[in-house]
C-alpha cells in the first residue's frame, strides 16, 4: 500500500527553536527536497538557500534527493495516524554561502574538475571529497587537506566507498585503535594491509572484528591468535574455508571443525588429525562414512613406509624427500610429473604431506 502514496501534506517541523511547526508543504515519497525548499520560502519566508533539512535519524537531505518512503510510513503505522514530518534547521549567511560554494564545487567535479583544481577550502570539506571519491575516483582524495584524512568518520565513509581509499587515509588514524576497529568492520581483509600496523594483528579485539567481516582476515593474524579459539569460530562461522589458516591444534578441534564444515562443506579439506573420516563431520560434508578405515595391522604398514619415507623424521613428507625416492625409482620423471603428483597429496597446501594426506592419496581410488 505504501507504493500508492501520493503528494500530502507534510509538516516542517523547526527542530532549533522547540520542535514547533514552521510550516506544512505538499509532498510525496517521489518529490525533490529542491521542490519542498521552494514551498518553504513561499510559506514561511526562508530563503532556499539557507534551509536544511533532515530526517528523523538524522540523515541529511540533498537538493535532489527524493524524500522517500520511510516518513509516510512511520506516520502512517503512527497509532493514531500522524502527518509526515521533516526537519527543519535554518542555516546563517555566513554557513548560506559555505553550502552555496560547497554545491558550486560539487557541480564542478560532476562536469569533469579533479579535486586538485578545486578551491582548497573544499579540499578541507568532507562532503566535497567523498563526492569526488564516489563519482570520479577513490584517488581523488589524494588531494583532500590532511583534516580530513585524519577524520575517523569521513576515512570510515570513505572505505565503504572504496577500499582503495586506504591509501591516502592518515598515518595517524591507521594507529588508532578506534578507527581500525571500524576500518576492519567495513572491510576484515584490510588486516593484510601494508599500512596496518603489525601491532593490530596481535590484538584479539581487532583481529575479531576482521574476522567478523571477512573469515579469511585470519591469514594476516599472528601466529597466537590463530590460536585463539574465540577468534577462529568468529572466522570459520563467517567463512568456513577460514579454517585453514588456523592453528594445527584448532584444525584438529572436533566443534572448531564442523562448525566450518557446517558453514561450508569444502572445509572439511583443512581438517586435521582424524576429523576427515568422523562420521558426523563427514555427514555435515555430504559425505558418507568413511570407506578408508584400516585394521591395526595394515595401519603400522603405512605408518612403517610413511616413516621410511621421512628421512629427516619432522612427521612430514617434503617435495625434497618424495622426489629422491621417486628418481630412484624411475630416473625418467620430469619435475612437472613430480610436482603434480606431491600437489595431488598435499591436500593442506603447505608444502608439507602428513600422514593423513599420504593416507588419503594411497586409497583415493578405494
Amino acid at each position: 500500500m505504501f507504493a500508492a502514496i501520493r503528494e500530502q501534506p507534510v509538516d516542517i517541523i523547526d527542530a532549533e527553536h522547540g520542535l514547533i511547526k514552521l510550516c506544512t508543504v505538499k509532498a510525496g515519497p517521489k518529490c525533490e527536497i529542491k521542490k519542498v525548499k521552494h514551498e518553504i520560502e513561499e510559506n514561511a519566508g526562508v530563503p532556499t538557500r539557507e534551509v536544511v533539512l533532515t530526517d528523523a535519524n538524522g540523515y541529511k537531505y540533498k537538493d535532489f534527493d527524493h524524500i522517500g518512503i520511510d516518513i509516510f510510513k512511520t506516520a502512517m503505522e503512527a497509532m493514531p495516524a500522524e502527518t509526515p514530518k521533516l526537519l527543519f534547521r535554518r542555516l546563517t549567511h555566513e554557513e548560506a554561502n559555505v553550502a552555496e560554494g560547497r554545491h558550486t564545487a560539487i557541480e564542478a567535479i560532476k562536469h569533469g574538475t579533479h579535486m586538485q583544481h578545486i578551491d582548497d577550502e573544499f579540499k578541507n570539506d568532507p562532503e566535497v571529497c567523498l563526492f569526488a571519491v564516489e563519482h570520479t575516483n577513490p584517488s581523488e582524495l589524494q588531494y583532500a587537506s590532511d583534516a580530513v584524512k585524519e577524520d575517523i568518520d569521513t576515512m570510515l565513509q570513505a572505505l565503504r566507498l572504496s577500499s582503495t581509499c586506504m591509501y591516502y587515509v592518515s598515518e595517524k588514524l591507521w594507529d588508532d585503535r578506534t578507527f581500525v576497529k571500524g576500518a576492519m568492520t567495513v572491510d576484515g581483509l584490510l588486516l593484510g594491509a601494508s599500512m596496518v600496523p603489525q601491532k593490530w594483528r596481535d590484538d584479539v579485539e581487532v583481529v575479531m572484528y576482521a574476522c567478523e567481516s571477512h573469515g579469511y582476515a585470519l591469514k594476516h593474524a599472528s601466529k597466537e591468535i590463530k590460536d585463539n579459539r574465540s577468534v577462529v569460530l568468529a572466522a570459520v562461522n563467517q567463512r568456513g574455508t577460514a579454517l585453514m589458516y588456523a592453528s594445527k591444534t584448532l584444525r584438529e578441534d572436533y566443534y572448531v571443525v564442523i562448525d566450518a564444515v557446517r558453514q561450508n562443506k569444502m572445509a572439511i579439506v583443512h581438517a586435521m588429525g582424524d576429523l576427515r573420516e568422523d562420521t558426523d563431520i563427514r555427514a555435515a560434508a555430504g559425505q558418507g562414512p568413511s570407506d578408508k578405515m584400516m585394521d591395526h595391522e595394515k595401519l603400522d604398514r603405512i605408518k612403517a613406509k610413511f616413516h621410511e619415507l621421512d628421512e629427516n623424521g619432522d612427521g612430514f613428507l617434503s617435495y625434497n624427500e618424495l622426489e629422491a625416492l621417486l628418481r630412484k625409482g624411475n630416473p625418467d620423471m620430469n619435475e612437472d610429473e613430480i610436482r603434480l603428483l606431491y600437489n595431488q597429496m598435499d591436500t593442506h597446501r603447505d608444502e608439507r604431506v602428513d600422514f593423513h594426506e599420504f593416507c588419503d592419496y594411497i586409497f583415493g581410488d578405494d
